[in-house]
């Protein structure tokens, strides 16, 4: 892999790698580091990719596994801290151009990410199945599931 090659999948990719871990961890910084973290992978890796979207599944699948982690270390080793007024109320997602990605980001970690590849990123059942590591039958259920509770989330602030 050359500086050229990681360069422009920097460019290509790192917009939906970033919503994407955003999608996980729910913080700017967090989804930050996780995008960095996959393209030094990339960097590392020793082969190329025949395809640019060969490529793209690749670093998807290096994120989702680098939220995954990140979430499991908090759960078992970070303590719980408070934050600063003013802190909690602000978000640098980019993806704020819609009404329904607050509510996406409410969502539990498996939801908004198969709703987020088959949304924003155009996957279909298949493909995500594929990049995630499981069945067409459990993307399906899961894009069933998050939709439901996507609604149930919207009824809730229509009727505030």
């Amino acid at each position: 892999m050359t500086d050229h090659d990681v360069e422009k999948y920097v460019r290509m990719f790192h917009t939906t790698l970033y919503r994407l871990a955003f999608s996980y961890l729910r913080s700017a910084a967090d989804a930050e580091d996780v995008c960095q973290d996959s393209f030094i992978r990339l960097m590392k890796y020793p082969g190329e990719f025949p395809t640019d979207e060969d490529c793209r599944r690749w670093l998807i699948r290096v994120v989702i596994n680098l939220s995954k982690n990140l979430l499991k270390y908090r759960k078992t080793h970070a303590e719980p801290m408070e934050l600063p007024c003013g802190i909690a109320g602000a978000s640098a997602d980019p993806a704020a151009e819609s009404e329904i990605v607050p509510l996406i980001k409410r969502l539990p970690p498996e939801y908004a990410a198969v709703i987020h590849l088959f949304y924003y990123e155009g996957y279909s059942a298949k493909d995500i199945a594929e990049i995630l590591g499981i069945s067409v039958t459990a993307v399906t259920s899961r894009l069933s599931r998050g939709r439901r509770r996507l609604k149930q989330l919207l009824t809730e602030e229509e009727q505030l």
